[in-house]
């Protein structure tokens, strides 16, 4: 009996062993990515299974107007490796990261979250990493959402944010960056600026961009099957909320219709396995059809804002854009 559980202590530790090399060796074969890719992927598919229908979320967004808007505060929860400090530009609430860093180069960062959502842990925790390895300060400001706000708010407050930052670091490189809902936002207001004769950004690095609000692109519906985090028909209403109005074909709502020529340098991360990528790709083509310096990464087998999340198959792109940054030189 001894012996026997000898061998079986021995033998278990060792099979356990052996099936984890096995997964982790699918895992590379099959998708691409690390086992714990895989792994998370079926941790987020959990998350966001049983969406509300359409018509639910109608109802929850209209509740949550009725309730009337409430100013954003940081978790309790949130550990930062630099100062963080917020402060108010009339009636915008805008973080700074790394406030006291220098100020070479400052990185502009607009969240996503379907332009109903404000920060989440991913986003501070990047964020805070970008300020600290960059050593630069780090804008982030939490722009008005729907139902309270639309896309014609966040163009009028982030534009006066974008000169309030010009006259006070007329010596300063910009990085402007965002993810998702946020990294359309990005895009479209580069374009605005252009058209506005600002000094645009001297980068931009955008993480799996939502470019065109509509998701009327008909090469998104067989990525519904794999997709874990978006859900068509939903992210299509938020769409609708942000436009206020507004066509959603409009290129200040989905700047993937918009004029693309005279653009900073554009760097894009995205996913095989997310709604987002045809209309990244077609971003892609359409910025360096006008000229642009354009660089695009997609990385087989991963998700919606992939280098947000804590996986090894992350890290390639947020090393790479926070070098970016960091080789941003003041002139």
């Amino acid at each position: 009996m001894k012996k026997k559980l000898i061998r079986i202590a021995i033998i278990l530790p060792c099979a356990v062993i052996a099936l984890g090399i096995l997964a982790s060796l699918l895992s590379h074969a099959v998708y691409g990515r690390t086992l714990r890719a895989s792994v998370y992927e079926v941790v987020l598919r959990r998350r966001y299974a049983n969406p509300r229908t359409p018509e639910e979320e109608v109802a929850r967004l209209e509740a949550k107007r009725d309730k009337g808007e409430k100013p954003y505060t940081l978790p309790d929860d949130l550990k930062f490796s630099v100062p963080i400090e917020a402060t108010d530009r009339d009636g915008t609430q805008v973080f700074v990261l790394n406030g006291d860093a220098p100020r070479d180069v400052i990185a502009l960062y607009l969240h996503g979250g379907a332009y109903i959502n404000p920060f989440n842990a991913y986003q501070w925790r990047f964020m805070d990493r970008l300020a600290a390895e960059a050593d630069c300060p780090v804008v982030a400001p939490a722009y008005r959402l729907a139902p309270f706000a639309t896309y014609a708010d966040a163009y009028a407050d982030l534009t006066a944010l974008y000169r309030d930052l010009l006259d006070k670091n007329p010596d300063s490189r910009i990085a402007l960056m965002g993810d998702s809902a946020g990294g359309g936002l990005a895009l479209g207001l580069a374009e605005y600026w252009r058209d506005e004769g600002l000094p645009l950004p001297d980068r931009l690095i955008l993480f799996s961009p939502w470019v065109d609000v509509s998701m009327d692109n008909s090469d998104i519906l067989p990525l519904t099957a794999i997709e874990p985090i978006l859900h068509l028909e939903l992210v299509k209403l938020h769409g609708i909320y942000w436009a206020g109005g507004q066509d959603t074909h409009h290129w200040q709502v989905s700047p993937l219709y918009g004029d693309m020529a005279g653009l900073p340098p554009v760097t894009l991360y995205c996913g095989t396995r997310e709604l987002l990528l045809p209309d990244i790709t077609l971003a892609a083509d359409k910025l360096a059809a006008a000229g642009n310096d354009v660089d695009l990464h997609v990385a087989r087998g991963l998700n919606h804002d992939y280098p947000l999340m804590p996986i090894p198959d992350a890290e390639p792109a947020v090393r790479e854009a926070i070098a970016i940054v960091k080789a941003l030189e003041a002139p």
